[in-house]
């Protein structure tokens, strides 16, 4: 199978889990009306959220999967304006600020003991992961990052 069909056949699946995702989001919202007196409702409030954002951004790599099968594929790097060497800085001091998260939330969570302090020690055991999670994207922003400068044309 070429390049080509396989992005093709990819595009078809990634279709398929944005219809899923958008009947999760759904459902969840409900559960959250029903409980919405109570703080918990919060947690859920917050998939909500993020359901919404995996929707926007399954769509956008979507469309640009689409745009690159129908044109092929491009780099883009022609368009970098911003230096490697600056652009790895930033990666790195984000991936320092992500570790500082995780510690502070660690910490928090020894705190977050009482009684009935399930929610917030969810939301702290959450973040974690959030800071975790952008933590690998900024290992895969990192290696674009090399990848468009050592494909950049001199």
């Amino acid at each position: 199978m070429n390049a080509k069909k396989e992005r093709e056949l990819l595009v078809v699946g990634l279709e398929r889990l944005l219809r899923k995702e958008s009947k999760i989001v759904e459902e969840y919202r409900a559960l959250a009306e029903m409980l919405e007196s109570v703080p918990v409702s919060l947690l859920l409030d917050w998939v909500v959220i993020e359901e919404e954002a995996h929707h926007t951004i399954l769509s956008n790599i979507i469309h640009s999967l689409k745009q690159t099968v129908q044109k092929g594929s491009e780099t883009g790097a022609d368009s970098l304006e911003t230096e490697r060497e600056t652009m790895l800085c930033w990666v790195k001091r984000l991936k320092l600020k992500e570790q500082t998260v995780v510690a502070d939330c660690r910490s928090l969570k020894s705190q977050a003991r009482w009684e009935n302090g399930g929610v917030v020690d969810a939301f702290l055991d959450a973040l974690i992961m959030d800071s975790e999670k952008h933590q690998r994207f900024l290992l895969a922003v990192e290696k674009a990052i090399e990848n468009l400068m050592m494909s950049r044309p001199q």
